[in-house]
Order: structure tokens, then sequence, then C-alpha cells
């Protein structure tokens, strides 16, 4: 494959339509309406009233309750009973409120008060990877909070960068990606130049790449939870191209509302010379350390669209 074949297969894949003006500034004005609102609010005050929003969002969003609920069959397994379905799909729905009052209120918060929320357990293994020109590509999946947790290695002092999806319209990606880059975080648009990634792989740097949701082209068919579905391969790919490690690092909220974040020892990447077989092999590992991670916090995947879409119908 070539560089630009290779980069290519990296873009971003958009599946939002064109927004009409109106609707436009509808979606972006109720952004930045919720956001002054809730942004402010205390803890006491905030994560109660995003549990209720919760709750609001699944009786009026049945689009949004069918995808949640699909993916939560797949995740609780072919024992799971309806009302089971149901009770943690309901959760998630208040986890993806209570994530979006975090969302609003992260510029807000200090250093201090991000390591007081997120505890790192095996930070040992983000300094023990770094080498010299090769960096670290830290795998993971949407669970618990991204944009809090995504923020704690600069709290402790640990550079992270990385891709992020360009949602439209174009003014809420900008005021979602201020939000989300106030504490230095370098984030680059999917759709967009890629270069920067490796170019902080070069200098040793970590770039943070979820793996459980299809953002670019570079995918693969693989067994997840027992049925076949389409996730990126593209850090795996990275990874064998760069020679920079394999590091997974999983995230669940806890019962006070604040993260822990477990990191794994880096996954051994072997090169046979069957590049396929090796991406092959590489998706294997990654994919059941996911599974394990997310079938113990199951509502905490905050995946909104169905990932095996031959049964959301």
């Amino acid at each position: 494959m070539t560089e630009g074949a290779f980069w290519g297969k990296m873009r971003a894949v958009s599946c939002e339509e064109e927004h009409g003006p109106v609707r436009a500034f509808l979606i972006y004005g109720s952004y930045r309406l919720l956001g002054g609102l809730f942004g402010p609010l205390p803890p006491r005050l905030g994560y109660p009233l995003a549990r209720r929003a919760g709750t609001l969002l699944y009786h009026v969003s049945p689009r949004l309750r069918r995808a949640l609920a699909d993916n939560m069959r797949h995740v609780l397994g072919p024992g799971a009973s309806e009302e089971q379905v149901r009770a943690a799909t309901r959760t998630l729905c208040g986890n993806i409120a209570k994530g979006h009052y975090e969302l609003f209120r992260v510029s807000r918060l200090t250093p201090e008060e991000i390591r007081h929320m997120v505890r790192i357990e095996g930070i040992e293994h983000f300094h023990a990877a770094k080498q010299p020109g090769k960096g670290v590509i830290v795998v993971s999946a949407h669970l618990g909070n991204v944009d809090i947790v995504i923020q704690a290695p600069l709290a402790y002092g640990i550079s992270i960068m990385g891709p992020t999806m360009h949602v439209q319209p174009e003014r809420l990606f900008r005021y979602i990606l201020k939000l989300r880059q106030s504490h230095g975080l370098r984030l680059i648009p999917i759709d967009g130049p890629l270069l920067p990634v490796v170019r902080a792989l070069r200098k040793g740097e970590l770039v943070g790449l979820p793996m459980d949701r299809v953002i670019a082209e570079s995918t693969r068919v693989v067994e997840f939870f027992g049925a076949p579905t389409r996730l990126p391969d593209g850090p795996v790919r990275l990874a064998l191209r760069t020679g920079a490690v394999l590091l997974p690092a999983f995230a669940r909220r806890l019962a006070d509302d604040r993260f822990l974040i477990q990191v794994e020892p880096p996954l051994e990447m072997e090169k046979t010379g069957d590049q396929e077989a090796d991406i092959a092999a590489g998706m294997e590992q990654v994919v059941r350390i996911m599974e394990r991670y997310i079938a113990r916090s199951p509502d905490q995947w905050l995946i909104a669209a169905p990932l095996w879409p031959a049964s959301a119908d």
C-alpha cells in the first residue's frame, strides 16, 4: 500500500447530511443555550438534573433508544431479558446526559479538579511505553466519558493528542472543539490532514485513538460480542507501520461520578512479513480487551449508533 493510499483509507467517513441553515442554527443554538445554563452548575445540582434529562431522553428519542438497546442486546448476550436491556438502556441515556453536562463544564475545571475526578491506575505503563522516535498509540473505547478522561493525562503532565469527528454544523464543531481543547489537548479533524499524528508519534508523543466506532475508511470485519461487525483497524496499521507502542486504556464512571482509567501493559505486535495477518492478529488482541471492559460496564458504553447495522432495523 502506498503512503497516499494508506492515508486515504484513514480519511473520515462522513455520515452527516448537510443541515439546512435553520436546522443548523437551532442545533448550534441549543448547544450554546444548554452550555450556558448547565456549564456553571455545581455537581450537586448538575448531576441530578442530568439524570432527569437522561430519563427524558430515553422517553422522547425512540430512534436513539432502539440503537442503544440493540447494542446492549449484543453486549449483554442472548441470556439477557428485555427488561435487563431496557434497564441498561435507561441508565445509558442518563450517562449520555451526564457526559454532556461534563462537556459543558470541562473548561471551568482546574487541573487539580480533573485529578480529583479522574484516577489513573497503571500510569507507569504510559511512562514505560514512551520511546524516542516511536511514540505511543493509546487505544480505547467510548466508556465513561471521553471528554473528561482524555483531559486526565494532561492534568498528570502527560501530553496527548488525537483526531476527532468533524460534526456539523461547523459552528457547533468549533464550539465543542473549544471546550475539549481548553486544557491544552490537541485535536485534529479526522477528515483533515493526518500528518500531525505521524509527527507526534515520531516525536515520541501519545496519540489517543478509539477503536469501537468507525470514523475512518480503514476498517475490518471482526467478531465482536459474538457477531460480525466492522471496526477501525487504522490504529493497528499505524502501530505496525511506525513502530509505535499500542497501549490499551479504558475508563469507567464510579458511583460518585468520578472516573477510573485502567491502563493495560503494551500489546505485543508481531511483524511476520504478512501485513494482513499481522493486522488481524493485532485487531484480535484489541477486540478481546475491549469486550472485557465494555462487558464490565455496558451501560457506560456511549455509542449512540447501532454498531451491528444488520440487526438494528
